[in-house]
């Protein structure tokens, strides 16, 4: 894969990835300067990240062409272990496909991937479509044989609902495993978090908790905002009236 063969071949453009990879996952992406990433990387040429990634949006896409191809191919390739598992697993192997791929970046050997961390970082940059980009780069054909899934498991079920109580797995899972890679966990709570696949275990299993729960009364206004959204998964909603009504009724489910 794309990552393996870079990782093979520590060049400038990989020395600036990776620069760039740590210095947006310390500080945020909106407070790290081209130059400081220059610095970082150990680049006397002050242009050389303008010369190999020409924009900050840029050398963000190309983090993603980095990083997201192995964690996609490995959910689909779960998703179609899913097809074959027997009924009553098949909710826990939704959960895994979600999960596992984000899990597995944090115990890869070699130089840290910090993947996890960043992605975190990127749900916080208001100023990078990263939905767009994400759906462009069909970095999502993963999460999209969840959501076919889970459309088939929940039928009646409203379309908006099931999209968007996946969107809220993604975003538990990331967050919650870009925490235990900082390490804050321990610091943050009074619950001893020490033991990964514990936590791990912890994780799937609420994860897989929500995807089962009982889904709110569909209304005429969340029946309505299911037909006319976008069918991309990763298309925004946020911000919208039938977004807020949504989350508002969850809150009840």
């Amino acid at each position: 894969m794309r990552k393996r063969q870079i990782l093979a071949k520590p060049d400038t453009k990989v020395r600036l990835l990776r620069s760039a990879e740590e210095l947006f996952v310390a500080h945020g992406i909106d407070a790290v300067s081209m130059r400081e990433i220059n610095r970082h990387a150990g680049q006397r040429n002050a242009s050389s990240l303008h010369y190999h990634f020409k924009s900050l949006i840029n050398l963000l896409e190309a983090l993603i062409d980095w990083r997201m191809p192995p964690v996609d191919q490995r959910r689909v390739t779960l998703m179609q272990s899913y097809a074959m598992a027997p009924q009553d697993e098949r909710l826990q192997r939704l959960a895994e496909a979600v999960v596992l791929p984000l899990a597995e970046t944090i115990a890869e050997t070699g130089p840290p991937n910090l993947w996890v961390r960043l992605h975190a970082r990127i749900y916080q940059t208001d100023s990078f479509d990263f939905a767009a980009t994400f759906h462009a780069k069909a970095y999502d054909r993963g999460l999209l044989l969840v959501r076919k899934a889970m459309r088939q498991l929940h039928p009646d079920a409203p379309r908006l609902s099931l999209d968007q109580r996946l969107m809220l797995a993604v975003r538990l899972a990331v967050y919650a495993l870009a925490d235990w890679q900082r390490g804050v966990l321990p610091r943050q709570s009074l619950v001893a978090v020490d033991d990964f696949e514990v936590f791990l275990g912890n994780l799937l299993g609420m994860i897989g908790a929500a995807l089962t729960a009982p889904l709110p009364l569909p209304s005429m206004d969340v029946a309505d905002a299911a037909v006319s959204a976008p069918p991309a998964l990763t298309k925004r909603s946020a911000g919208s009236a039938a977004s807020r009504r949504c989350q508002q009724g969850a809150t009840k489910g």
